[in-house]
């Protein structure tokens, strides 16, 4: 099954559904071409660093901005007029590269990427079955587009938000968000241990999603100051002024600090619970083992929407960056009964197969395509 997929870098979360996707396509047929479009910088180098900074410096900035617009957004007739020319004049870099792989599907991502295919099939410059996949607990306006066949969402709650688009149940899957295979394997949590000089100890993984933003810094340390005999596996992403702030001091506990690596599903393998940015990627990959997450520092917007889903679910508790945070976070670890709680409500939840079910969806609706 040859597939063109269209992601964006912004942050690392659309690219690793997009490897989620692409591994499993290439593990039922070796043989596939499946390839991942990096769409803004593919129509231009220029334009994708111009966005992603200016994504960032938002986020950074005002984040209360950002919420604002995607709030003024959701429900989608502003979104829809915003968006309509961008589309119209980006979307023709793509036509060429669809037409010379001449794929049997193509799926999409990330909001923006759906947008430029949506618009492509809309105006029939393209005839390829066009799927969306949303990588949120949540479903925005920027995803909804007239030339998708078919929308993969994260849970089947969420169905109720596409009716609201007037998208008929027909074309929507409960798929789950796509995560890497490595996540949903059953890893020896000594073996773990032991490879990576780990103690045996009340764990907490933290996080802040690939570019390690968030109050991770002031809650770190403010739990140290409350806890005793605990062990915190921080991963600070490419953030190498956190890494090294982190990395050069005194730590009551016991701490290890990471930075950008591929090895975070051993590590959620040990760990009681994970402090988190609730992104969509790693909520979801959280969720797949079982895992209880403490959210911080959510983003206005898509982040906000996925805190509240899932503390909603009961298998997330959102703890704000105050200077009670750390003792708080302290209390929770020792609450082994609440641990386990979320823990079974978070297993509950949890698709570490959703790749798998995206191809499944989009292999049986290609066979009833007519030829």
């Amino acid at each position: 099954m040859d597939t063109l997929i269209f992601s964006a870098s912004v942050g690392a979360g659309h690219d690793q559904a997009s490897r989620a996707l692409q591994e499993e396509i290439l593990r039922r047929y070796p043989k596939a071409r499946v390839a991942i479009v990096d769409t803004i910088s593919y129509i231009s180098p220029i334009l994708n660093k111009l966005v992603l900074e200016g994504y960032l410096g938002l986020l950074k900035f005002s984040p209360r901005v950002y919420g604002k617009i995607y709030e003024k957004t959701e429900a989608g007739e502003a979104a829809a007029d915003i968006a309509n020319l961008p589309y119209r004049l980006l979307s023709r870099a793509l036509t060429k590269v669809i037409r010379d792989y001449s794929p049997d599907s193509i799926i999409c991502t990330h909001a923006f990427s759906a947008g430029l295919i949506g618009s492509l099939k809309q105006r029939r410059r393209i005839h390829h079955y066009l799927t969306t996949v949303l990588t949120d607990f949540t479903v925005h306006s920027y995803w909804i587009h007239e030339g998708s066949d078919l929308y993969c969402i994260a849970h089947e709650q969420l169905a109720y938000l596409m009716d609201d688009f007037g998208i008929p149940r027909s074309q929507v899957a409960a798929t789950g968000i796509p995560i890497l295979a490595k996540f949903s394997e059953k890893l020896d949590a000594e073996a773990v241990r032991a490879k990576y000089g780990l103690a045996d100890l009340p764990t907490v993984l933290v996080m802040g999603g690939s570019l390690g933003l968030g109050e991770i810094k002031q809650i770190v340390e403010c739990f140290d100051a409350s806890a005793q005999d605990s062990q915190v596996l921080v991963v600070t992403g490419r953030n190498e002024i956190l890494h090294n702030e982190l990395k050069n001091r005194y730590w009551r506990n016991t701490f290890h600090v990471y930075g950008f690596i591929d090895f975070v599903h051993e590590l959620m393998t040990v760990a009681d619970m994970v402090l988190t940015k609730p992104g969509g990627i790693t909520s979801a990959e959280a969720l797949s083992q079982g895992k209880p997450i403490i959210v911080i520092s959510p983003i206005p917007g898509q982040e906000d929407r996925n805190s509240r889903w899932l503390t909603e679910q009961g298998c997330a508790i959102r703890l704000p960056a105050d200077k009670h945070a750390g003792l708080k976070l302290a209390q929770i670890l020792a609450d082994r009964e609440r641990l386990a709680s979320l823990g079974q409500r978070a297993a509950h939840l949890g698709r570490p197969f959703a790749a798998r079910d995206v191809i499944d969806q989009i292999e049986a609706r290609l066979a009833n395509q007519p030829r």
